[in-house]
């Protein structure tokens, strides 16, 4: 069997296909796309923390090492730093509004109106991103 069967309350999938599967979309609803976006956005946002991490932890060797790696980041015409950052929060609040989505699921709250749920919880998120945006971008065009 190659895509999902409903079967009552349990969704088979196809053991062989493995994390592959998360990617096929065909004959699959808003469910499975929460389902592969949250985990992405999951693995986004702990690579993010690695490398905040380690960057970070050039402190340790002093101001001056710091800087230096900081300007070679943000080192250009384009300020790439900023689009990285935008794109950063993206993840971070569709992951935060999907999870807040996922927990009230756990608890039995909004379970026969799914896609209702994601639609408000991820509109809402999307609201949150525009207000953080706005707010940060007066911060650095001021800064």
């Amino acid at each position: 069997m190659r895509f999902p069967v409903y079967s009552g309350e349990v969704i088979k999938l196809d053991k062989n296909g493995g994390m592959m599967d998360w990617f096929r979309i065909r004959h699959k609803g808003i469910g499975q796309f929460s389902y592969v976006f949250q985990r992405l956005s999951g693995v986004v946002i702990v690579l993010y923390l690695y490398l905040h991490y380690i960057v970070l932890s050039n402190l340790l060797r002093g101001p001056v090492t710091y800087n230096q790696i900081v300007t070679s980041i943000t080192y250009g015409p384009d300020d790439l730093f900023i689009v990285f950052d935008v794109l950063l929060a993206l993840v971070i609040f569709y992951h935060g509004g999907n999870g807040l989505r996922l927990a009230l699921n756990e608890m039995g709250i909004g379970l026969k109106h799914n896609k209702l749920f994601f639609i408000v919880f991820e509109g809402i998120s999307m609201v949150a991103l525009i207000l953080f945006l706005y707010y940060a971008w007066k911060f650095v065009a001021v800064g």
